[in-house]
């Protein structure tokens, strides 16, 4: 009998290690494909702009950069870009420093009604680029305000600040409070504290909401569309481009927007990724690397490491 009971329990194991495969591969699968249905476009429109004839069709002909010398080239299409540049310089500017005092009074303030002011703030960010820019472009009409670099520049602004509001506040939530304090202690002022302790421990979720930032203002069309005015941005001319088709010189401008963009997401994620490593608690670290150990419960010394009012890995 335990002989037959021994054998069905390892049958039991294989069936459901055989399970969980499936299902792992399944799951792979499936993200494997979402993955190529995001970025399947962007690698054929990057093929095309190197493709060595004007007509867009399999095979590629041969392989050259001419589109791309053509593209900067074109003097509108570089006053466009040299525009782009500059408004996502001083929307992530503005942006940074307004973002950063909202993180810090959400963050330092006990007052009621927190939950409701944040998603005020984060309503800009979630609401369509359709009706943003349309609801902008009434506001500035009924102010008699011509739109123009400054109507760009409030537009990405508004939908900028709560994201790096966002990134900075969570990175505060994770500061050591106690840091600032000790430096009360010996004498330093708030705006001292502020700029040798408080402004190092976000600087690095600061840099990451700036490129995130950076990243969407210069893919901004939507609400750019109804805020620019006599000068485009750089998706505003190439969505101009596009009444005359896709020619090899717009898919060599998406290439390098695309680029450009992915490029400054990748190091966003990266610095937020050490930051959010390098930053956690003592009791986190501690608690992590019991786990790497594979331990059950730790002893009463381990326990006392990981401190009294932390929970135990493995309970």
């Amino acid at each position: 009998m335990a002989a037959a009971g021994s054998v069905r329990m390892r049958r039991r194991r294989r069936e459901s290690k055989a399970v969980k495969y499936l299902i792992v591969g399944i799951v792979g699968l499936f993200v494997i494909a979402v993955y190529i249905f995001l970025y399947a476009p962007m690698i054929i429109t990057a093929l095309f702009s190197v493709n060595d004839s004007k007509i867009q069709t399999l095979p590629l002909v041969g392989f050259t950069t001419k589109w791309f010398s053509a593209l900067f080239n074109d003097e509108p299409m570089k006053q466009a870009i040299l525009y782009s540049l500059k408004v996502a310089a001083v929307a992530v500017s503005v942006s940074a420093c307004v973002g950063l005092a909202f993180a810090l009074m959400i963050d330092r303030l006990r007052i009621r009604g927190k939950a409701v002011f944040q998603a005020l703030l984060a309503a800009p960010l979630v609401a369509p680029g359709l009706v943003l820019g349309i609801s902008l472009l009434v506001n500035f009409h009924t102010a008699k305000i011509e739109p123009g670099f400054f109507t760009i520049v409030a537009g990405h602004v508004s939908f900028i600040t709560p994201l790096i509001m966002f990134i900075v506040l969570q990175r505060l939530k994770t500061a050591d409070p106690t840091l600032e304090q000790a430096s009360m202690d010996c004498g330093a002022g708030p705006l001292r504290t502020f700029w040798h302790v408080t402004l190092p421990g976000v600087r690095v979720a600061l840099i990451a909401g700036c490129l995130l930032g950076f990243t969407l203002s210069m893919d901004e069309i939507a609400s750019t569309f109804f805020l620019a005015g006599t000068q485009p941005t750089l998706p505003v001319y190439v969505w101009g481009l596009l009444r005359f088709g896709f020619t090899p010189e717009v898919n060599a401008a998406f290439t390098l927007i695309a680029g450009g963009s992915l490029t400054l997401i990748g190091i966003a994620g990266l610095l937020l990724f050490i930051s959010g490593r390098r930053n956690r608690l003592p009791e986190e670290k501690k608690a992590s690397r019991w786990r790497r150990r594979g331990a059950g419960r730790p002893s009463a010394a381990a326990e006392r490491e990981i401190g009294p009012g932390s929970v135990a890995p493995g309970v």
